[in-house]
């Protein structure tokens, strides 16, 4: 099944070159340890399940898999569902890069329940404007990196209920950024990096974490920014925010 996913996608990706515009690749990869690269250039390309509808989003099931995907150009679209089956060892090491404006991306790693989503590596790269990515997370001891670079009016947005979490967002550049982070968790670190201005940052942070809890830094240059914070459930907080720039607000709320 992985030779011929990877022989569909390498088909796929030779007309791109081509046509460099609209491609399309459709995927339903069942499977241990496989490894794709897949690479869209040009505008209006779309990353989605077999069967052509942005409601069906392709799927990558089994462990150790190695996904990167990278859209340049404008208007593309991503839709993917992982679903993963591994406790412990390696789930998926994703890597999802898009290079330019109005793009909408959804990944969804066992958002269903439906398996184990355990030990995943995520990396998110947006750089353009007017790009929305949608992610959602159920699972533990996973690792989220995610970038905006130079661009305005985009949105990052994690659902994620996953123990033993670590999240790192950079937003560079530009204004107008959105960053909701909603994470039912026991033990969580969330580290911030914003620069630019009228950005708004939300993040909710809930679940029993013992001595360890929930961890968020937060630093801001810029002007004009929105923070709020709620950090709530039977857990130490830890929260530490330095802003440099003018007229900024910020809401913290810590309760058990």
């Amino acid at each position: 099944m992985k030779n011929l996913v990877k022989m569909f996608g390498a088909l796929l990706l030779t007309s791109s070159a081509v046509f460099a515009a609209d491609n399309s690749i459709y995927i339903n990869q069942i499977g241990s340890t496989s490894d794709f690269d897949i690479k869209q250039d040009g505008s209006g390309n779309k990353l989605y399940g077999v069967g052509d509808s942005q409601g069906t989003p392709a799927i990558f099931s089994g462990s150790s898999q190695e996904v990167d995907i990278r859209q340049i150009g404008s208007s593309n679209l991503l839709g993917i569902d992982v679903q993963s089956d591994v406790a412990s060892g390696v789930g998926i090491d994703l890597t999802y890069t898009i290079t330019g404006s109005n793009s909408v991306a959804s990944i969804d790693i066992n958002g269903d329940g439906g398996g184990t989503a355990a030990n995943n590596t995520i990396s998110i790269n947006q750089t353009g404007d007017y790009s929305d990515l949608i992610f959602d997370l159920l699972g533990s001891d996973n690792y989220i990196t995610a970038s905006t670079t130079g661009g305005t009016l985009n949105d990052l947005t994690f659902d994620i209920d996953a123990d033993d979490l670590t999240i790192t967002v950079g937003v560079t550049g530009g204004g107008g950024n959105k960053t909701t982070m909603t994470l039912g968790t026991d033990v969580s670190t969330v580290d911030y990096i914003g620069n630019g201005a009228s950005n708004t940052v939300t993040l909710t942070q809930s679940g029993t974490g013992g001595s360890h809890g929930h961890n968020f830094e937060l630093d801001i240059t810029g002007s004009s920014n929105t923070v709020t914070t709620t950090q709530s459930g039977n857990a130490k907080y830890d929260t530490d925010i330095n802003i440099t720039g003018s007229t900024n607000t910020w809401t913290i709320l810590q309760e058990q």
